[in-house]
């Protein structure tokens, strides 16, 4: 369906359904649901409107606005709510003005000014943590403050330059999380969602004259989205993050500012639902693209891409203390086929009992190390000052690589974990543990699979909509794999879509070397050397 077909189609829909009604999180105390509904009834009815004239559609969208103006208040316990119902607020306002009643339009200036830039220059004054912080509250919070202030600019310009001079400094702040690549430390779902407010912020600064240049960061950033992405439109949803998140609606803005043909072919390809913004910042349909599968790292996002034909492999680093992360260092998604052999399980609900709280975070099984394809080392769970330390990514021969170094005081073992494809239809995990002038301790190797699983001492045959992978266990000789469903504790999310591959890792002395061939068809003979051998740069 082309963009402008879906945006009249949604716009007909929201016409003809009742008003939003205050809608809050399954057992959580945020506005959310209703703030989003808010922001995307308005963008779509504003776009619709630009494409067929009239003023049916803004009409809507008044009685959007004053449905909202009266609610009691934005909920600024939560100021994400806040933020995002401002936003909302002050596009529809600046998009209905010429067709508003004097009396309308104070309702809903004054709702801007009073439900949200007073909350706003309140909880700034109190020392609001999300003030300084380096994730997407700082993004979403003072973007919809700017927002706001721009819809008031002719209305209160006394109280929008308060509000500009507060917010729109404290923005660098929210900025500085993206890394010089582009990339983003909480993950493909916080990536948009930040992304889609930094591409606001800016716009809307630069309608009012005071935008300053885009950190090159945020024009890169279109190649993060990408590369997370594998070939069955599912992404590497690690951390607190889903399978198919919401698709990036600023996709054409960053286009047009990355300038690439490879960034205006991924708008037009990029899986998941459109968005009016796709027609707001529309570049035309670049033509066929040469395949962009060089080895891909993110630092300091902690994150490595493999990619070749319809075989995809990505591999988590990183740091354990980053917002929205588990106990997940060495982590790694496989897709052959186009269809996913190893997977995360996901996020957890955020409803449950302190799940943001530090102390009780990790009691929650999705969170933990266990719950994640990687290395558990001596029985331990990692602790939340783990890191790894990217080794490099590179290639040679046809074949593709990355590696990370692991990091962890309360481990007694150096750890480095790399990942290989030889062809399209060949992976190496390779694990080296070491313990100088001592026996390296257990481990316990695993991964997790929705696939059916067949099992033949050190073959594992897993088989996914008739595609069949074989998981091979190459070293240390003699080990034999385990299956059992993924646990699902009482209470929590269900994990019975989810088996888990495992095997033990005995101690020895020097080095300990752990390989894990995976093949879909024939499998390659070749065998990845020691890490130190591979073609890596960092």
């Amino acid at each position: 369906m082309r963009y402008s077909d879906w945006v009249l189609q949604t716009a007909g829909d929201i016409h003809t359904a009742p008003l939003l009604e205050l809608e809050r999180e399954d057992g959580r105390d945020v506005i959310l649901p209703t703030s989003r509904k808010l922001f995307d009834r308005i963008a779509t009815l504003a776009v619709a409107d630009c494409l067929v004239g009239g003023s049916a559609f803004r009409r809507r969208a008044i009685r959007e606005l004053l449905n909202a103006a009266v609610f009691t208040d934005w909920n600024p316990t939560h100021f994400l709510d806040t933020a995002e119902m401002t936003t909302g607020m002050a596009l529809g306002l600046c998009w209905t003005r010429p067709l508003l009643t004097r009396a309308d339009h104070d309702t809903i200036a004054t709702a801007i000014a009073t439900k949200g830039l007073a909350p706003g220059l309140a909880a700034a004054a109190a020392g609001a943590s999300w003030m300084t912080v380096s994730n997407n509250w700082n993004i979403v919070c003072c973007t919809g403050m700017i927002a706001g202030a721009a819809a008031m600019a002719d209305t209160d310009a006394t109280l929008s330059g308060d509000v500009l001079a507060c917010f729109r400094p404290a923005l660098r702040h929210g900025l500085s999380a993206f890394g010089a690549d582009g990339s983003y430390e909480e993950g493909p779902d916080y990536w948009e969602y930040a992304t889609r407010y930094a591409v606001l912020a800016h716009a809307l600064l630069d309608d009012l004259g005071l935008a300053t240049d885009m950190p090159d960061a945020i024009t890169r950033t279109w190649r993060y989205g990408r590369d997370l992405t594998g070939p069955s439109g599912r992404v590497f949803n690690f951390g607190d993050a889903t399978e198919q998140p919401r698709r990036a609606p600023v996709l054409g803005w960053l286009a047009g500012r990355a300038s690439e043909p490879a960034a205006t072919a991924w708008q037009h390809t990029a899986p998941g639902d459109p968005h009016p913004f796709d027609l707001l910042w529309c570049a035309p349909e670049a033509g066929p693209q040469p395949a962009d599968d060089a080895p891909t790292a993110y630092e300091p996002a902690g994150v490595a891409v493999l990619r070749t034909g319809t075989t995809w492999l990505a591999l988590k680093g990183g740091r354990n203390d980053v917002n929205h992360a588990h106990l997940d260092l060495g982590t790694f998604v496989l897709e052959m086929a186009g269809r996913r052999f190893a997977s995360e399980l996901g996020r957890e609900n955020y409803a449950l009992p302190g799940y943001f709280e530090p102390a009780r975070r990790f009691d929650y099984f999705r969170t933990q190390t266990a719950a994640h394809s990687t290395v558990l080392i001596d029985g331990a769970p990692q602790s939340t000052t783990a890191f790894a330390r990217l080794l490099g990514v590179g290639q040679r021969d046809g074949r593709r690589f990355a590696a990370y170094a692991m990091g962890d005081d309360g481990w007694p073992v150096d750890w480095r974990r790399g990942v290989a494809l030889d062809g399209t239809d060949t992976a190496f995990i390779v694990d080296e543990l070491e313990q100088e002038g001592a026996a390296t301790p257990t481990g316990l190797w695993q991964f997790y699979s929705e696939a059916t699983v067949d099992l033949d001492g050190a073959c594992a045959r897993l088989t996914l909509d008739g595609v069949t992978v074989t998981a091979e266990i190459l070293a240390p000789v003699g080990l034999v794999w385990s299956f059992e469903p993924a646990p699902s504790p009482a209470g929590e999310s269900s994990n019975a879509a989810f088996g888990r591959l495992f095997f033990p890792v005995p101690a020895t002395t020097g080095t300990q070397s752990v390989v894990v061939r995976l093949a879909a068809g024939r499998p390659s003979l070749w065998r990845p050397a020691a890490i130190a051998a591979w073609p890596l740069a960092s």
